[in-house]
């Protein structure tokens, strides 16, 4: 009974995946956005449209060639991948891991898998189904700003001043210390009790309720000291995303959300991926804690949605050179702090990327660099609170067994 439930939803899985690579469909929902500037927050409602706008990106196309492999995998069968394969199914297996996983090359999609995952209509989640990813959004960010950088509108050596002029220590702290995580400036998230010091509302209520606009934050940013001098050290704070996505919005006018939908989710066709959003999420969550909902405040910084296949797609335009120019992919990828770059970790002699939780979700996005595959993107979201540490078990798995080809 039990194989045969497995090759049912093995099958169910596969005709979803065939079905939106056919059509290109999305399922997306509109829903609580901002529309605001920096220094505003606007209301808004949850609405759900259908959209059956063509998608660009080559990863629905890639993962419907797949075959079912038992214990919730679908394959790709090429004999050159499967010792890799083995690899990534064999590091989920011991590593008890209960989520979604994709693992594919700037050429094929070698593997999905969704073990123990559910999508909220009860079947089982495919590589459509769309996870709270945390703070790999701060991959999305640095990349906007890089976009900004080649556009000419302006440089990593800005000042904060420049944007806060309020902002007493602004002068001390460039864009490239901010991207950096070296700019001295206090975690309003991890350090909330800290920050939002002498505040009427409780602080862990501030940054898991909607609620905290642009000039509140930054009247609380303004009244703290620096915890270090910007640029000798590497502290990672949530604060330094948040600003960058506030910075975003005055150069660019528009909204964080809008910018990064026009700029990145709408020409690489991630037709399942949003940006400062709430309620389009498709994965099932923990009944005790829920989605996120402090999407307004944590934007820059955690409040990207997204699935496998936009991530694929995602991975395989920025590294690829397609996203940034040559000069800001590079700088990405310049760990000075041996740790981190800008939106990026460095986890080895060849391997960096990110990993974000936020309320009951936990994901990885890491690229190795090998010389048998290329480049490899390993990508993992579970919603299981208990699961954090079993996906970087099975992440850290599969990236060292590439690291040793």
């Amino acid at each position: 009974m039990i194989q045969k439930n497995r090759q049912k939803k093995l099958s169910l899985i596969l005709a979803l995946v065939m079905l939106f690579s056919a059509v290109g469909c999305s399922k997306s929902a509109g829903s609580k956005t901002s529309s605001s500037e920096a220094g505003s927050q606007t209301e808004t409602t949850v609405e759900t449209e259908a959209s059956t706008q063509e998608t660009t990106g080559k990863a629905s196309v890639a993962f419907s060639d797949l075959k079912e492999r038992d214990n919730d995998f679908l394959v790709n069968e090429d004999p050159k991948y499967q010792e890799l394969i083995d690899a990534a199914i064999n590091g989920a297996s011991d590593s008890y891991f209960k989520g979604v996983m994709a693992l594919a090359t700037d050429d094929d999609v070698l593997l999905f898998g969704s073990p123990g995952a559910m999508s909220i209509d009860n079947s089982p989640a495919d590589p459509y189904t769309i996870y709270e990813v945390g703070s790999i959004s701060k991959t999305y960010t640095a990349v906007m700003i890089m976009k900004l950088i080649d556009q000419g509108k302006m440089t990593m050596d800005d000042t904060l001043s420049k944007y806060f002029p309020e902002y007493k220590n602004g002068r001390e702290i460039t864009i490239a210390n901010l991207l950096n995580m070296q700019s001295g400036i206090l975690d309003y998230v991890n350090r909330a009790d800290v920050f939002f010091q002498g505040a009427e509302r409780d602080p862990q209520e501030i940054i898991t309720t909607p609620g905290l606009t642009d000039e509140e934050f930054l009247s609380y940013l303004y009244a703290q000291k620096l915890y270090f001098e910007p640029g000798t050290r590497t502290d990672y704070s949530n604060t330094n995303y948040h600003l960058l996505a506030l910075i975003i919005e005055q150069i660019t006018g528009e909204s964080f959300r809008d910018v990064v939908k026009k700029e990145i989710f709408d020409p690489l066709g991630m037709e399942h991926s949003s940006a400062v959003t709430t309620g389009d999420e498709t994965s099932m969550p923990d009944p005790a804690i829920g989605y996120h909902q402090f999407q307004e405040g944590a934007r820059g910084a955690g409040d990207i949605h997204s699935c496998m296949a936009d991530m694929v797609t995602f991975d395989r335009a920025l590294f690829g050179g397609d996203l940034v120019s040559v000069k800001s992919l590079m700088r990405m990828k310049d760990f000075k702090s041996k740790e981190y770059g800008c939106g990026l970790y460095s986890y080895g002699k060849n391997s960096y990327g990110h990993q974000g939780s936020v309320a009951c979700y936990t994901s990885e996005n890491i690229v190795i660099e090998t010389e048998e595959f290329g480049r490899v993107y390993l990508i993992a979201s579970t919603s299981d609170p208990d699961q954090g540490r079993n996906l970087e078990k099975m992440a850290l798995y599969v990236s060292s067994y590439l690291e040793m080809k």
